[in-house]
C-alpha cells in the first residue's frame, strides 16, 4: 500500500510526526507504515518493534469517521503487544473514544499537528495465536517448525498453532519483519534531514512483494 493523495494527506502528517516521536523518545528499533495483517484484511497505519515487542498504531483524522474504530482496535490486539489509537483533537468527546478499551493507549493530535499523550497503553502478552500468525510468511512457519514436507499453507499454520507458543511467534514475527522492513528503515533513517517528512514514508511502506505469503 503506497502513499496516496487526497483524504490520506491528513493521515500522512500524522504518521509523519508520530515518526519523529518514536525517533526523538527512542521508542522503536523499527517502524512499518501501512502493516498489514489478519491475511491482509487489516494493516496497521503504523506498526514499530521495541525490545522484542510489536506495538500498533491506529489513527483516525480529522477528515475519518469512527464507524468501525472499535472494531479495528479489537482486531490490533489480536497481535500487537501495546496498541495506541491516534485521534484528532475533533473527536475529543466522542462516545466512541469513551468506549475505547482501558488497555488502549490514546494521544491526541492538536491543531497544529502536535501529539499529546492522554493515556500510555499497557502491555499484554495474552495474544491470538491465529492472528499472529497471518503476519508470517510459508518460509517463517517451516523455520518455526524446522521441517519443510509436503504440507499445504493451511496446515502449515495448524501445526505452528498446535506445536509453537506465543512467545516463539511473536520472536519469529520480530525477525521475520526486520527481513522485510529493515533494510528500508535503516534507508529511512541515512537519507533523512534533521526531520522525517512526508515523502520518507515511502521507506518504510509495504509493497506488493511485502504481501505476498511465500
Amino acid at each position: 500500500m503506497g502513499l496516496k493523495n487526497g483524504d490520506y494527506g491528513e493521515a500522512n502528517v500524522i504518521k509523519t510526526a508520530l515518526v519523529n516521536f518514536l525517533l526523538d523518545t527512542n521508542g522503536a528499533e523499527l517502524i512499518i507504515n501501512e502493516l498489514p495483517f489478519l491475511s491482509c484484511k487489516r494493516a496497521a497505519d503504523l506498526a514499530a518493534i521495541k525490545d522484542g515487542n510489536l506495538i500498533g498504531f491506529e489513527i483516525k483524522s480529522k477528515v475519518d469517521n469512527l464507524r468501525t474504530m472499535l472494531a479495528q482496535i479489537a482486531d490490533y490486539q489480536k497481535i500487537f503487544n501495546s496498541v495506541y489509537l491516534v485521534y484528532s483533537h475533533k473527536f475529543i468527546n466522542s462516545i466512541e473514544i469513551k468506549h475505547i478499551p482501558k488497555a488502549v493507549g490514546l494521544i491526541m493530535v492538536d491543531d497544529a499537528n502536535g501529539l499529546i499523550l492522554k493515556r500510555k497503553a499497557i502491555s499484554k502478552i495474552s495474544l491470538d495465536k491465529s492472528a499472529m500468525i497471518s503476519v508470517l510468511w510459508r518460509k517463517d512457519l517451516e523455520k518455526l517448525v524446522k521441517q519443510n514436507r509436503n504440507l499445504d499453507f493451511e496446515q502449515l499454520k495448524e501445526m505452528v498453532t498446535r506445536q509453537c507458543t506465543i512467545k516463539r511467534i511473536q520472536k519469529q514475527i520480530a525477525f521475520s519483519l526486520y527481513e522485510r522492513y529493515g533494510e528500508g528503515y535503516e534507508l529511512l533513517l541515512k537519507e533523512k534531514g534533521q526531520r522525517v517528512i512526508i515523502e520518507d514514508l515511502s521507506y518504510i511502506t509495504s509493497t506488493k512483494k511485502h504481501l505476498v505469503a511465500f
